[in-house]
């Protein structure tokens, strides 16, 4: 990439130039860390309307970049020689670089790197006042990330002439370092296979996602209502579907998907008007897992005391290891503890046995599960019910579960439920799909935490504030918890996020086009 400038020289001052009216300073860049941390250009870039880069590479051919290597393997290991029992900071450095080297060494001799020169400047154009307050913040964040600079003065024009001829010295690197340094997602721009999910706004490219390429194909979509979850959630859907042809599964708390399920043509279920038996054994699970998954819909159901959970533990506990009946659980409860059955008896003699008593329902395909009409003092057990019914089904294809409204599955005890689930599910061939309120719903426990760290899709809308474990866990500068308070969300044109994905972060634009509202529209009339 070159700068499109005019090569007029113009007027120099102490740190900045006056050019075509405006002031614009250059900082040379001499050397940049070995490795580069994955949030680089998005602790650089996002907001910097002002900031840009001038960049000039050059491919550096197979046996050059072997010397180059091989003598910097050298230069290390002769600082070692004689050090190897010495534990200071500098010692450990080089031993670290050296390791480096030699990968980097054996990339370049199988093939699957190479080498590059690189020169580059990042420009500065604005005000003479501003440019000042603009071109420190940029020096600070730069050195914070390890990067040495030429910020010498009277020296812009040489700075920006010498990037763009390719005469500045330069910083060798493998192209992967370099692209977190130039406008290019690497690995997550154009994944094979992938769903457009939408544009960088940093660097204007199209974002394409394959679940299947990352470590899980989880998602996690946070933010506050009415700033466009919901919108992302559905279009990225009905994208999917058409891409990939995958199923569709959505657990609809407040009846928000009608529409996105009439267009995928999904099979309602009416969870109010249907029987199942919500004891059947999943083969899957352990004992003590279809215990305690079992045990959990209890407690969302009827107010239990301590000595109520642990009879009807021992009793669920019995009745999987046995492969006894509902009237085995029944009979157990009953006659040992009377005043825990008085509690439940609405499952086994009242209005709830139809929860006991049928066959579950078939929900392979594409499936929506409307609980608009739930009471919301009922919607965690709604909600864990349908969870657990659609984890029965082994799908031979792949499958996105949306749930929305996830926090109310958050409390002490649904919560490990859900975790559990979320790590079966690529048995079952589902990614989930997490749709909360707030970010942090997410930091209240262990199995909160990890349900986090086991979603490899990350999607941040807005928040009025986020506390100091989800900061810490997304890594957040004051600059990006700024954009997060008051940049993310829908500004009534398109919606930005900041997505985190493994190896690649930036702010996600959001659109859709008229065929697709088109398409959403006339569901509606219909």
């Amino acid at each position: 990439m070159v700068s499109s400038e005019k090569k007029s020289k113009g007027t120099q001052k102490a740190d900045y130039m006056i050019k075509n009216s405006s002031a614009i300073s250059y900082l040379g860049v001499r050397d940049i860390p070995f490795e580069l941390r994955d949030d680089f250009r998005i602790r650089i870039a996002y907001g910097g309307r002002y900031v840009g880069q001038i960049i000039h590479i050059h491919h550096i051919p197979e046996r050059s970049s072997w010397t180059i290597i091989t003598r910097e393997i050298e230069k290390i290991t002769l600082n070692l020689v004689g050090k190897e029992n010495v534990n200071d900071h500098q010692n450990e450095k080089n031993k670290i670089a050296l390791s480096n080297l030699n990968s980097l060494k054996e990339d370049i001799a199988s093939g699957k790197s190479s080498i590059l020169r690189y020169s580059m400047s990042y420009f500065i154009r604005a005000e003479p006042s501003k440019l000042r307050i603009i071109k420190e913040e940029l020096i600070k964040n730069l050195r914070n990330l390890g990067v040495q600079l030429n910020i010498s003065l009277f020296d812009d024009y040489r700075t920006r002439n010498k990037t763009i001829t390719g005469q500045q010295k330069g910083v060798f690197l493998n192209p992967e370092s370099v692209s977190y340094l130039i406008p290019v997602n690497y690995s997550y721009t154009l994944q094979d296979g992938g769903t457009f999910y939408g544009i960088d706004e940093i660097t204007k490219a199209p974002v394409f996602l394959n679940r299947k390429k990352f470590p899980s194909s989880h998602e996690l979509v946070l933010g506050m209502t009415g700033f466009g979850k919901s919108f992302f959630i559905k279009i990225t859907m009905m994208r999917e579907k058409i891409s990939r042809g995958i199923n569709v599964k959505i657990i609809d708390p407040l009846g928000e998907y009608e529409n996105v399920s009439l267009t995928i043509g999904s099979k309602k279920i009416d969870l109010l008007n249907m029987e199942m038996n919500m004891f059947e054994k999943i083969e899957y699970l352990s004992i003590k897992e279809n215990v305690d998954r079992a045990l959990a819909l209890f407690i969302t159901l009827f107010d239990l005391n301590t000595e109520d959970k642990g009879i009807i533990d021992t009793a669920l506990t019995l009745m999987f290891e046995n492969d006894q009946s509902i009237k085995f659980l029944q009979e157990f409860i009953k006659n040992n503890r009377p005043e825990t059955y008085s509690k439940i008896s609405p499952l086994f003699e009242g209005s709830l046995r139809k929860f006991v008593t049928g066959k579950n329902p078939d929900l392979r395909g594409d499936v929506i599960i409307n609980l608009g009409n739930i009471p919301k003092r009922l919607l965690s057990f709604y909600m864990l019910l349908s969870l657990d019914l659609i984890m029965r089904i082994n799908e031979e294809k792949e499958t996105n579960l949306i749930i929305d409204e996830a926090h109310y599955l958050m409390s002490e005890d649904t919560v490990t439920s859900l975790e559990r689930y979320l790590r079966h599910a690529r048995h079952n061939n589902i990614s989930m799909i997490l749709i909360s309120q707030s970010a942090n719903d997410f930091s209240r426990s262990k199995s909160t935490i990890s349900i986090m760290e086991n979603c490899s899709i990350h999607i941040l809308f807005r928040h009025q504030n986020v506390n100091d474990e989800i900061i810490n866990f997304y890594n957040l500068d004051e600059k990006l918890i700024d954009f997060v308070k008051y940049g993310a969300g829908f500004n009534g044109k398109y919606s930005l996020a900041i997505m985190k994905v493994p190896g690649y972060e930036s702010i996600l634009r959001i659109e859709s086009n008229k065929w697709e509202m088109g398409l959403l529209n006339e569901v509606r009339k219909s």
